[in-house]
């Protein structure tokens, strides 16, 4: 890659230090750094997403496409990340006699409602979520990841839809007890997140040199063992199985022309 004089802001979570997206952070300003002037810059997930639609030169990572999104925020064509599906999360008492697999559809047309972060994608429920808006309460604020879970502990609210990761984090251990979950039946079991930047002349550039850099060895054998330092072994191990196309084939490119600045 060669050296590009135009910095690119690198955007993450507002509270990345807590999360676990430091790491990330971190991972992919270094890759960048050897080829572009880079910053980091923390927001919340609201911002991020809006800040990726405008003519800044700023870029991101572990987003999920849509066509939506794809109209306005460039893409790279490799995930960055593979990671568990959100679920429904509840009080147990509130899931008693409901199958592993839930619907939320047929949740809210029995006039349950439901608390989702405002400033993400829902992809497959998105025209759900609007159908019965009038039972759904959207978040938006600096701490989303600890808001939903703390509307739903303070009964204001019968399910928040999340990650698992989140109400870890959020709920104590007496908390957790109390608590259970639900695979939704609308959505696939694995999600993928993308790098994703601004359609600037600066964030193609970066995005021509992830997509170049994703197919190389070193990056390649990085990406495939991500599954393994997030999840247990056999969830990792389903994880690398459904995406054995992605992860089991390895990439023909050898080596890349790097220089540093």
């Amino acid at each position: 890659m060669s050296v590009a004089d135009e910095p690119i802001t690198l955007l993450s979570r507002a509270n990345a230090a807590s999360d676990g997206f430091l790491n990330s952070d971190e991972t992919f300003n270094r890759l960048l750094s050897h080829a572009f002037t880079t910053k980091l810059q923390w927001t919340n997930q609201a911002r991020l997403i809006k800040r990726l639609t405008t003519n800044e030169p700023v870029c991101s990572y572990d987003l999920i496409k849509t066509p939506e999104r794809e109209q306005h925020i460039i893409f790279s064509e490799l995930p960055t990340t593979v990671y568990e599906q959100r679920k429904v999360y509840a009080f147990k008492s509130f899931l008693d006699n409901l199958p592993k697999r839930v619907s939320v559809l047929e949740l809210l047309e029995k006039n349950h409602t439901l608390g989702i972060d405002s400033g993400t994608s829902y992809k497959e429920l998105e025209p759900i979520l609007k159908k019965y808006k009038d039972q759904v309460a959207s978040i938006s604020s600096e701490d989303t990841s600890s808001q939903l879970p703390n509307l739903l502990i303070h009964n204001r609210i019968d399910m928040i839809i999340d990650y698992e990761i989140n109400i870890q984090e959020t709920f104590s251990d007496e908390q957790l007890k109390k608590i259970g979950s639900r695979a939704i039946a609308e959505y696939p079991e694995y999600v993928n997140g993308y790098f994703a930047c601004s359609k600037t002349s600066q964030g193609s550039k970066v995005i021509q040199a992830l997509n170049h850099l994703m197919k190389t060895p070193a990056i390649y054998n990085y990406l495939r063992q991500q599954p393994q330092h997030s999840y247990s072994a056999d969830t990792s191990s389903k994880i690398m199985l459904d995406h054995k196309q992605m992860f089991v084939i390895p990439p023909k490119i050898s080596k890349i022309n790097r220089q540093d600045k």
